[in-house]
Formats: C-alpha cells, structure tokens, sequence
C-alpha cells in the first residue's frame, strides 16, 4: 500500500502540513508506504490548453509535475492538503488541480486507474466549518470526475490562524490520524 501526501500550503510546519503529515501517520501505522510533497517547492506550470495529453496520452509540459504524474500513478491513495485562502484552495493546489486533466482521455473517461483512493484536508481560520463547503465538494467532485474513488470524509480544520497550532486540537490530530488509517485500510 503507497499513501502519497500533497502539501499545497506555502507554510512549512502550518496547520494543514502538521494535519496531512499526521494523517501519514496514520497510513503508516497500518503499514502503508508514504511519500510527502510540498507543492509550494516544485515547479509545476499551468495547463497550456495543448490538449497533447489527449493525443498522446500523458502531459507534454516538462516540469516537476511529471514526478507528481508518476507517484500518483504508483499509488494507492492521495491525500491533498490546502489551508483555505480567500475561498478557495491555494495556488499551488491550482496548478496542481489544472495539470490533472491530462488524466482525462477525448471521450472524457480516464486514464487515471482502478481503485485510487483521494482524502482531503482543508485548514482554514474561520470557525463555520461549513463556510466553505461548496469549494471542498468541488474540489472532491472534480477529483473523482478524473477517477479517484471517495475515500475517507474531508477533515475540516476551523479557526485555525497561527501556524502549527492544529496539533493543540486534539480532534483535529485524531481526524487526520483516522483519515490515514482508513484511507490504508481500504
């Protein structure tokens, strides 16, 4: 079993890397192989509208998402991680989100692969943990359109401000602990 986590905070050591980083934790403990990005340190640029990845089945763009393509393709289960910035997932977590649709063929199927499990993990430093409801159902609806399967309930971190401060609240440290053991155990 490999769990890949993908960090799109800019914030080493912030509330939704402590949370997805325990969340591996969790997958670790079941025996699951892990693996960690920070997409904030790779070079991913924008999809380009080429539409090669439809002619010749993968993404042309040489950039460090080719890396992310390859994990992606040798694992079991993702868990994306993304504080919460003014409604919306990161820019990191954007281009990252973009550069997926190479995993769309022509007719709109995907190439994406069986049994890949997505878990999620938002921050954000509001306290209404359905403010943003409407960007998380989004953002999982768009990842099973490409072919991941739902895996474990998002984990919605609130009232979160200060870096880090996600592993005073013991329910949220659990949560994302719970989110690796079962996306392991699927």
């Amino acid at each position: 079993m490999k769990i890949v986590g993908l960090i799109g905070s800019p914030r080493k050591n912030g509330n939704t890397d402590v949370l997805v980083q325990k969340a591996l934790e969790g997958a670790k403990a079941q025996g699951a192989e892990t693996t960690l990005f920070y997409l904030n340190e790779l070079n991913i640029r924008g999809c380009q509208a080429c539409y090669a990845c439809k002619k010749t089945g993968h993404c042309v763009v040489n950039d460090d998402m080719a890396e992310i393509y390859r994990v992606i393709n040798e694992a079991d289960g993702i868990i994306l991680g993304s504080p919460v910035y003014f409604g919306r997932f990161t820019a990191q977590v954007s281009l990252f989100m973009d550069r997926l649709f190479a995993y769309l063929k022509p007719d709109f199927t995907n190439s994406l692969g069986a049994g890949k499990k997505i878990a999620l993990v938002f921050t954000q430093n509001q306290p209404n943990a359905n403010l943003y409801e409407g960007l998380i159902n989004s953002t999982a609806q768009v990842l099973t359109r490409i072919g991941f399967e739902s895996g474990p309930n998002p984990l919605v971190g609130t009232g979160l401000g200060a870096a880090g401060i996600a592993l005073e609240k013991e329910e949220y440290v659990q949560a994302a602990l719970d989110i690796g053991t079962e996306l392991a155990s699927r």
